[in-house]
């Protein structure tokens, strides 16, 4: 036992059997001690840092090292998921609080010091007398983006990698559509207020990011409030300095960006990886196009993605995988023999075992027709087109999908109601349909003015005439776009089967507020402009110019 450690106790005991019997994590075969550290920086920072390590028969070695970065607090919650649970299961564990939260110094400033500090962190690990030579990472979202910083530079010692719902490059998220992801600004309201620990676990649980279904409602009127830079300046104050940054950098190339972009660890990494999402995450997209490049480099690279929001993938449900992976790749005590694909197919209800993702499908095209009607018939030269008007005073609410915490699939139905939707609506089908991968649409569209966004949502209505979402795509447009051409409009993928007698909906709308900041329709940015212009869209459906293509499968890979 090392100098400062201190045995786990009964509370701490009883919730770690409690949270493994949730999570599935099986039986503990060990207790641990726990030991605060200070790890220094380059800079002369120091971070905090606990160091879980299991008690285990003297002349035996402990599983194996996980290195754990976070921003959120070293608690008891988080703790656990992160760091306990694995103890327990006869593995040291490092978790670290990011610099300038939870006792470490330093300013916070996301995204942006994760690089350097992570290999400050690897390098003192390498000097300490419990380390045996080789670690493996873990941790989701923020987490996650902390092991693609790291990655820049893979260590050569770093055997294994978890990663479950974590972007590798942060102005995608922020910027990738053309318009601001507001649930930037509740993220950064969260971390800017919550540095105390203190309190009931439930307490520290509402209070961690990413459980902003707790957010204030004054934060919600002042991102109502235009222009939006300013209300969100009278609301935040001093706080969230970063978020402001977002906001003046618009252009996802900037060079502001470059230390928050990592496509360059998808190029270098060679160690083992799981990579765990959800069909309604908030970062389903940047996981799959981490699968498709690692795999495409024969690097040993497993994907798991489940029906899941972005809390549900963090890892609540995978605990008997991420041990399986971590026994073969870390405690080489097991094998992980899971196929490089664990995919579930919603409608369906059941997982898939994949060799690839996404598999080889047809094309199955559905045009839009008048009569707000979708058909396998291309309609006539004389087809009435389609339009609606959206109002930025009265925007097109937000209702599940891959929000960060209110998304997941819903009722959506009040949304085919709207006058500022334009809906498109199978007849019910007469066989099952599969689609596996990511629809796209051909939109001949208009606006007036030009300056516009387009929400696109696919969605199942069931036999009893209810609506819920499958996938859905955000994109602001390009005023000097050529509207004689049809866009071209990528949905995220997804997994699902439409069964006999269900439709397929294709809703069209010119905004998601408050997931997306809603397009003004002046020239004036959208983060500074105050002034207003209702956008009328128009979609021209004659001849088949607009339509909808399914990546149709039949039941590919094997019931997991």
């Amino acid at each position: 036992m090392l100098a400062g450690a201190l045995k786990r106790s009964f509370s701490a005991a009883s919730l770690d059997y409690l949270g493994a019997r949730y999570v599935g994590a099986g039986h503990e075969i060990c207790s641990y001690t726990s030991q605060p550290v200070r790890i220094p920086m380059r800079d002369g920072v120091h971070l905090a840092a606990d160091f879980y390590a299991p008690e285990i028969p003297a002349g035996k070695n402990p599983a194996g090292l996980i290195l754990i970065q976070c921003c959120y607090g070293r608690g008891s919650g988080i703790s656990f998921i992160n760091a306990r649970i694995y103890a327990a299961r006869g593995y040291q564990a490092l978790f670290v609080s990011t610099r300038g939260t939870y006792g470490s110094e330093g300013v916070f400033d996301s995204g942006r010091s994760e690089h350097l500090d992570s290999q400050d962190i690897v390098i003192w690990m390498r000097q300490q007398p419990w380390y045996r030579g080789s670690f493996a990472t873990l941790g989701a979202s923020y987490l996650g983006y902390c092991q693609w910083a790291l990655f820049n530079d893979p260590p050569e010692d770093c055997v294994a990698a978890v990663i479950p719902v974590a972007p590798h490059d942060q102005a995608l998220h922020a910027w990738g559509t053309g318009s601001f992801r507001l649930d930037r600004a509740s993220w950064s309201d969260e971390m800017s207020r919550r540095q105390d620990e203190k309190g009931s676990f439930l307490e520290r649980l509402a209070n961690m990011p990413g459980f902003s279904f707790l957010r204030s409602p004054e934060l919600d009127n002042a991102l109502a409030r235009l222009p939006l830079e300013k209300s969100l300046r009278t609301y935040f104050g001093n706080r969230a300095p970063w978020l402001f940054e977002y906001l003046k950098h618009s252009d996802i190339n900037d060079e502001y960006w470059t230390p928050c972009r990592h496509h360059a660890a998808l190029d270098r990494v060679k160690m083992p990886i799981l990579l765990i999402s959800g069909w309604y995450d908030s970062f389903t997209e940047q996981t799959l196009h981490q699968f498709k490049h690692l795999k495409q480099r024969n690097v040993n690279v497993n994907l798991i993605v489940g029906p899941w929001t972005h809390v549900q993938a963090s890892g609540l449900f995978s605990v008997p995988d991420i041990l399986d992976f971590l026994a073969e790749n870390v405690a080489k005590t097991g094998s992980y023999k899971h196929p490089a694909a664990k995919i579930y197919v919603t409608g369906a209800e059941e997982w898939r075992a994949m060799s690839d993702w996404p598999p080889k499908s047809q094309p199955k095209t559905f045009y839009l027709q008048d009569r707000k009607s979708l058909g396998l018939v291309s309609p006539a030269e004389n087809a009435t087109p389609a339009s609606f008007i959206f109002n930025p005073l009265e925007p097109t609410p937000s209702l599940g999908g891959n929000q960060m915490a209110a998304g997941g699939r819903v009722d959506d139905s009040e949304l085919a109601d709207r006058s500022d939707v334009s809906v498109f609506t199978s007849e019910p089908l007469k066989e099952d349909l599969e689609i596996l991968g990511a629809p796209t649409v051909h939109l001949m569209h208009t606006s007036d003015p030009p300056i516009a966004d387009l929400f696109l949502r696919l969605c199942e209505v069931d036999t009893r005439g209810v609506s819920h979402n499958v996938t859905e795509m955000y994109q602001a447009l390009q005023p000097s776009r050529e509207t004689g051409k049809s866009l071209l409009l990528t949905f995220r993928d997804c997994a699902h089967r439409f069964k006999k007698g269900t439709r397929v909906r294709l809703l069209v709308a010119g905004g998601s507020f408050p997931l997306y900041a809603r397009s003004l329709g002046t020239s004036n940015d959208r983060v500074r402009g105050e002034n207003t212009v209702p956008q009328k869209h128009t979609v021209i459906v004659a001849d088949g110019v607009s339509r909808l293509v399914l990546p149709e499968c039949q039941m590919s890979g094997n019931v997991a």
